[in-house]
């Protein structure tokens, strides 16, 4: 009896491992994804580079809203980055609906490669954002192209990158960003 009582202790044991790691795996690759750029997601940055090479790419800008009736758009489809240097890039939104939403936008890199080498220092997208029926705000994302992709072999040769969002509605709700 003993034998068997181990056993199940085992096989429980086991059993909340298996159920805690599935819980925390969402997160837990989030923050990898975050930490590396694994997966094209941008990384945010603490402080501009201290220096630019002389390589000119050029960054476009996608914007999607698949199911909030907000209306997105950047304010150019493309801005050509120094790499190294900071640039700034304004989106504008606007709330078609009748009732205040609040939304929360995602953000994928492409290349995937690049995105461990395109660092955000100010973006909306770190935060939920609330907007009243019909009300209309402009986002600004502050971005550099880190020079040390130019010693990678699979970013070095890339001349032109998507930074994308996707605004979907944020069940949290009431919090509002800037």
């Amino acid at each position: 009896m003993n034998k068997n009582l181990r056993t199940v202790w085992i096989l429980v044991g086991a059993f909340v491992a298996m159920v805690g790691l599935a819980y925390a795996s969402v997160p837990l690759y989030r923050a990898f994804c975050s930490a590396t750029g694994f997966n094209g997601e941008a990384r945010r940055a603490r402080e501009a580079p201290r220096y630019a090479v002389n390589k000119v790419m050029r960054v476009h800008f996608d914007v999607n809203t698949p199911n909030i009736p907000w209306k997105f758009k950047p304010a150019v489809p493309y801005l050509d980055t120094q790499v190294g240097k900071t640039k700034l890039v304004t989106f504008t939104v606007t709330n078609m609906a009748d009732h205040p939403i609040t939304g929360r936008a995602s953000f994928n890199v492409l290349p995937d490669t690049m995105g461990a080498y395109f660092m955000k220092l100010q973006c909306f997208c770190f935060q939920d954002q609330t907007l009243k029926p019909g009300e209309s705000r402009d986002f600004q994302v502050v971005y550099f192209l880190d020079p040390k992709l130019m010693k990678d072999d699979d970013t070095k040769g890339i001349g032109d990158v998507t930074l994308s969002y996707t605004f979907f509605e944020s069940k949290g709700g009431g919090k509002s960003g800037t």
